[in-house]
């Protein structure tokens, strides 16, 4: 049931471009009873307890305020970094080979840590003072005095000064710290010297993988493409191809040694990519919304571009389209305008669902048959996310305005001899509607509703809902038909029904795509692929009793996103991450003599 319930939350998303899922996270709870979140410490003894080298008291408490002995300084330390020995062991007097920590405090010496009493005592139970501290961690992590800086009550002749200059000038201690020689270190202090060193070593040692890695987020049959690329000046972008989210800037970046973390905040939806750099790959984690996924990337080499980029006014702006041109050509040509279909889908024919580059391969297979393209990505996706700035002001009518914009622009190049419109999915209706006030030379549909968009929601999510579910799907969608906006959405239907995507719905659901085509006195191709699990065959033959003169062909094994594909619904929803399947054998050839004709 949650593989479905899922399934239903992506194909919703199927709908406008953006989709905001909350995020549902729980408090972090405290390690230890004395330590609440805000206290001073917390940062840096859960800095220590992650890396296993603090354990606190038998009663879960850290007890911050008490000072720590000699001894368990050495043990803390011990536990994070190794000690090397530069010279032979010592016996001190009050440290037998039975003590709990003679080994530690061996490993110590040996290291030049410590040096003993003068009486060859090391006083194990002794609490640790802030001047003792000061060499033991200088030694440790092997500090320099790169500055002086005056400290009052630390004078030169102290045997001290040297290693607390150590620790002043790579500021492990600040102005604001209180540095008595002589006084007693409290464990909780020891833990904020500790966290400024470990964060202070892990960050030298970084390893931040600058450049541009791409990979496939696992998702269970629909595997999601993504791209990461890291800069040299520390800025970083994410981009999601098949959902048109291009070079989005990446919240935070941090690497701590090999560890990468990442987070990305979308319109309240936080992201995170957590994994592993090594050479030529990072392997990761992505998690969103409460579902974690594996995610390896490995060095990614952009695309050559074939098309020409330009530049269509709409209004809010520019659309950016891609012209696909024949090779070698000396005369006009014709020139068909693809129109994608439904949700934040690209140029390139990808969506949520994942990349298989369907129209990509169309325009560049109506190339080679000597026939121009333009295809874009939808408003609010993509090169053109610019064009939509709150979900609520779009309408069904927008993309189609948009389609008219483009027939007009290409109508004054003088390059092409006549304009054709092909579309897919929602872009067959798209087409139909632009070419209600536009002049084109024919239209294509492909995979198009021949029926009002809530019969085929219904349909559709019949083998995803229950019962109950439709229902209410059915009760919202008949308010939407009659204009009214629906309040109270239930909280499983809130991605497919939230509050900023009604207005775009009752546009929609106005719109008859049988009836609409019977207006238009335009020659007509209809394409349908008998495998395709979101438009059947009755959309096709409404569409062919609407305008008896269309030419109509099926495709026997053809499905939504022009492939050929199994009639198991996994096996043929695979289909839609696959970018390396061509297209279905001949369809290109069908479109391409009839926009010849």
């Amino acid at each position: 049931m949650k593989k479905k319930h899922f399934a239903a939350m992506i194909a919703a998303t199927a709908i406008t471009p953006a989709v905001v899922i909350p995020t549902v996270t729980s408090a972090e709870q405290p390690i230890f009873s004395d330590i609440v979140p805000s206290s001073s410490y917390a940062s840096a003894i859960k800095l220590l307890h992650d890396k296993g080298a603090i354990t606190g008291f038998s009663d879960n408490t850290f007890r911050p305020q008490e000072t720590i002995t000699r001894q368990h300084v050495l043990v803390v330390l011990e536990r994070l970094i190794e000690f090397p020995s530069i010279r032979d062991g010592k016996r001190f007097s009050d440290v037998s080979e039975e003590h709990s920590y003679y080994e530690t405090i061996q490993n110590a010496y040996k290291a030049g840590l410590i040096d003993g009493q003068p009486d060859a005592s090391f006083n194990p139970n002794t609490p640790i003072t802030y001047a003792q501290i000061a060499k033991i961690l200088a030694q440790a992590f092997n500090l320099q005095a790169t500055e002086t800086i005056p400290l009052l009550d630390v004078p030169k002749s102290h045997w001290s000064y040297p290693y607390v200059q150590a620790l002043s000038s790579n500021s492990i201690i600040t102005p604001s710290d209180k540095f008595f020689l002589n006084e007693p270190l409290t464990r909780g202090q020891f833990a904020v010297f500790l966290e400024r060193l470990l964060l202070q070593n892990e960050l030298e040692e970084s390893i931040m993988p600058i450049g541009q890695w791409s990979g496939k987020i696992a998702i269970p049959q629909s595997p999601l493409s993504v791209i990461l690329q890291i800069n040299e000046d520390g800025k970083a972008y994410f981009s999601v191809p098949a959902q048109g989210l291009n070079n989005y800037p990446i919240s935070s970046i941090k690497t701590i040694k090999d560890q990468l973390q990442i987070t990305v905040e979308i319109a309240g939806t936080v992201m995170t990519i957590e994994g592993k750099v090594e050479e030529d790959r990072i392997t990761a984690t992505f998690s969103q919304n409460g579902m974690t996924f594996p995610l390896i990337l490995t060095p990614y080499e952009p695309p050559t571009v074939t098309y020409e980029e330009l530049t269509v006014p709409v209004e809010g702006g520019q659309l950016k389209v891609a012209l696909e041109m024949p090779k070698n050509i000396t005369d006009k040509v014709p020139v068909a305008i693809i129109i994608a279909g439904s949700g934040p889908t690209t140029k390139d024919g990808n969506s949520i669902a994942g990349e298989n580059n369907s129209l990509k391969m169309l325009a560049e297979g109506l190339a080679q048959q000597g026939i121009a393209s333009i295809r874009f990505d939808k408003r609010g996706v993509g090169d053109n996310i610019q064009l939509l700035k709150d979900e609520g002001d779009l309408r069904f009518t927008s993309y189609s305005q948009d389609v008219e914009q483009i027939i007009k622009f290409v109508q004054q190049d003088p390059r092409f001899s006549s304009v054709h419109l092909i579309g897919h999915s929602e872009g067959s209706l798209v087409g139909i509607i632009a070419a209600q006030t536009s002049t084109v030379a024919s239209i294509t549909s492909i995979a198009g509703a021949g029926r009002p968009i809530d019969e085929i929601l219904l349909e559709q999510l019949s083998v995803q809902f229950s019962q109950p579910s439709l229902e209410k799907v059915a009760a919202i969608l008949e308010q939407l038909k009659n204009d009214k906006i629906v309040d109270n959405v239930p909280e499983d239907l809130y991605a497919l029904f939230r509050p900023s995507v009604q207005p775009y719905l009752i546009s929609w659901l106005k719109y008859d795509p049988a009836v609409k085509l019977a207006e238009l006195d335009v020659p007509t191709l209809i394409i349908q692929g008998n495998n395709d699990l979101q438009i059947t065959k009755t959309d096709a033959e409404r569409l062919h009793t609407a305008k008896s003169d269309a030419e109509i062909i099926y495709f026997d094994t053809m499905n939504h996103v022009l492939k050929d594909a199994p009639a198991d619904r996994d096996g043929n929803l695979a289909t839609y991450a696959n970018p390396t399947l061509q297209l279905t054998e001949g369809l290109v050839e069908k479109i391409s003599s009839f926009i010849l004709k």
